[in-house]
């Protein structure tokens, strides 16, 4: 049986070092948990040096960002601990146990040390914004400060999860639009490769008269087959720059507020918006976080630059003094049922029900935009993708009409 060197703290943060006979590392955690040490590094005697190991486990899944799935099931379990009245330690060294994602499991170890050391969770949350965002880590702030860290991190679990829902929903409406655009640019890169240069032999060899169409065709189909690399680059170069362009600030503007505009999809996108908005200001409100810092986090969970912007200037009017309802009327984003419910539970001093009740509303009307949007994309893509289609057999065979004479052409030479 293999012999440890481990070095583990204290619950007051002490280093203790030593060695231990254990058949693995999992093995050696738990000795060390039944003398409430908890495992920091490790090395197997005979390694040759002393470089020692951080005590992870080996993880199942990737090692890039975690999916919200994993954070969430991470979030819920260690509410759920800590409901059962389990130690916060001991809690986050379960929750890192049960983790697949290298990732997580490294932040989660990291913030058992920290724990151990006499940190705060969510100062310790905050070192790892690509594992947990300002949402959670606000939660985790409010709860701590509150005394109900297990019911914050409950609700923060359940905004997490609801927000994952909605961009599923949303993700399910486009996916089907986009299959059908892929197919669509497949074939007609298959036509113009293969198709189109069969037909303009013949009809070369034919001499035939070519309409515009058929010409322009055929031309473009000269253009991918002899330049398709310059067109692979042209083409790169341009989504390269789209994506550069929304990078910025200007552009994201511009682009979200385009989005906006949108026949048929830009009332979705504002419902989506506004419902992602509601939605973490009511769970903010439950949690006990303070206003400006809630609106602050309902802003930058929107999803569009239009809406966050106009969320962050509510936020400053209500600093000095102004009320919500009041304030988003001014900005002209919402609709008139949002603001007036907003101002009545401020008149109430029921907001956070109120944001519930403006949610649950929203998060059923965005599904069945997003049912109604599908049922009705799904022929107009079919449409437009037939019509694409057709149009290319169109040009290709129209000149067949006019071969009789092509054919008396070729015969008289």
């Amino acid at each position: 049986m293999p012999v440890f060197e481990y070095i583990s703290r204290d619950r007051q943060g002490n280093t203790v070092t030593g060695s231990l006979e254990a058949g693995s590392v999992e093995e050696l955690r738990t000795q060390l948990r039944t003398s409430d040490l908890f495992l920091t590094k490790y090395e197997s005697r005979g390694g040759g040096g002393v470089d020692f190991k951080k005590a992870a486990s080996t993880p199942i899944g990737g090692g890039g960002a975690p999916k919200s799935e994993d954070i969430i099931v991470a979030v819920r379990q260690l509410s759920t601990l800590l409901r059962a009245g389990v130690p916060i330690t001991v809690g986050v060294d379960i929750v890192r146990d049960q983790s697949t994602n290298k990732m997580l499991l490294d932040a989660m170890t990291d913030i058992q040390v920290g724990l151990v050391a006499g940190q705060s969770l969510s100062s310790l949350f905050r070192k790892y914004p690509k594992v947990f965002n300002d949402l959670v880590v606000s939660f985790t702030e409010a709860g701590e400060a509150a005394g109900n860290l297990d019911f914050c991190l409950e609700i923060a679990a359940d905004q997490l999860e609801r927000a994952a829902e909605l961009k599923r929903k949303v993700s399910a409406a486009t996916t089907y639009p986009k299959i059908v655009v892929g197919a669509a640019v497949i074939t007609v890169v298959i036509m113009l490769l293969a198709v189109v240069p069969t037909f303009a032999t013949v009809y070369k060899d034919l001499k035939a008269d070519l309409p515009w169409a058929t010409k322009t065709l055929i031309g473009l189909s000269n253009v991918v087959v002899q330049w398709w690399y310059v067109v692979a680059i042209v083409s790169g170069i341009g989504f390269f720059a789209y994506k550069r362009y929304a990078a910025t600030p200007g552009g994201r503007q511009r682009i979200d507020s385009l989005s906006l505009k949108f026949p048929i999809l830009g009332p979705l996108f504002r419902k989506i918006a506004i419902a992602r908005f509601t939605q973490s200001l009511a769970g903010a409100t439950r949690a006990g976080v303070p206003v400006l810092k809630a609106l602050q986090i309902s802003a930058n969970t929107s999803g569009n630059v239009i809406i966050r912007d106009a969320v962050l200037n509510v936020a400053v009017a209500v600093r000095d003094g102004s009320a919500i309802g009041t304030e988003l009327t001014k900005s002209g984003h919402f609709p008139p049922m949002v603001t007036r419910m907003i101002s009545a539970g401020e008149a109430s001093g029921d907001l956070d029900s109120m944001l519930e009740e403006i949610n649950r509303f929203y998060e059923r009307d965005v599904a069945y935009a997003v049912e109604k949007l599908t049922k009705m994309i799904e022929p107009l893509m079919t449409g437009v993708v037939g019509g694409i289609v057709l149009m290319v057999l169109m040009a290709l065979y129209m000149p067949i009409f006019s071969l009789g004479k092509a054919f008396q052409n070729s015969g008289s030479k």
